[in-house]
């Protein structure tokens, strides 16, 4: 009956805790939306470029406010719905975009990450240092088992990204989705607890916990 989400404790804790929300990275604070995100929002979620290899379309400013109303009502917890963080630049307080996590699995300790990123600040490393420290979170935060994430096999940019965060090259499946007509193929990436602790390859994460 708790109104809040918290971690499981452990083998020899008494108490549980609540998720490390916000992230805190080198530049940015990854986070919980508020109400007044949805001008940062529609500058990039307006972009019609920016869903080039993504399924979905540019959102008006009306179905962004409605969005951001829903997802103030979602927990960590919540079945069925996506956990989202929203980027927001340590220096100026400016959201350039957002991740979500989805679980996978009735056991949650599956989940997809996914990732978009205001096309003005991409090409700076903010992409990756976000997925890096939501990965960091998954698995120290809330002790996932196992991370994926997927794009499109012709998003070079996409698959650099998950790549230097240390994610592994799982498969690729051909003619999976069907998107603006045409059939296209998607690149898996996967990362495991025992290979998150064992990798280097992410950048410095601090958390604000």
């Amino acid at each position: 009956m708790c109104a809040e989400s918290l971690i499981v404790p452990e083998p020899g804790n008494e108490m549980g805790r609540k998720p490390a929300v916000p992230i805190t990275t080198n530049r940015l604070v990854l986070r919980r939306f508020n109400a007044d995100d949805w001008k940062d929002l529609l500058e990039f979620l307006s972009d019609e470029e920016l869903f080039t290899y993504v399924e979905g379309a540019p959102m008006e400013e009306e179905r962004i406010i409605r969005w951001l109303q829903a997802d103030s009502h979602v927990r960590l917890t919540t079945l069925n719905e996506a956990f989202c963080l929203g980027m927001e630049v340590q220096e100026n307080g400016k959201l350039i975009g957002y991740l979500s996590l989805w679980f996978t699995d009735p056991q949650r300790s599956q989940a997809v990450i996914n990732l978009f990123v205001n096309r003005s600040f991409q090409r700076k490393g903010l992409g990756r240092e976000a997925v890096a420290g939501l990965i960091d979170f998954c698995f120290t935060g809330i002790k996932l088992h196992r991370v994926t994430a997927q794009c499109d096999s012709r998003n070079a940019a996409a698959r650099r990204l998950f790549e230097k965060t240390g994610m592994r090259l799982e498969g690729e499946f051909r003619k999976d989705k069907f998107i603006d007509g045409e059939w296209r193929d998607s690149i898996w990436y996967a990362l495991l607890n025992e290979e998150y602790r064992g990798t280097t390859s992410s950048p410095p994460v601090k958390s604000s916990e």
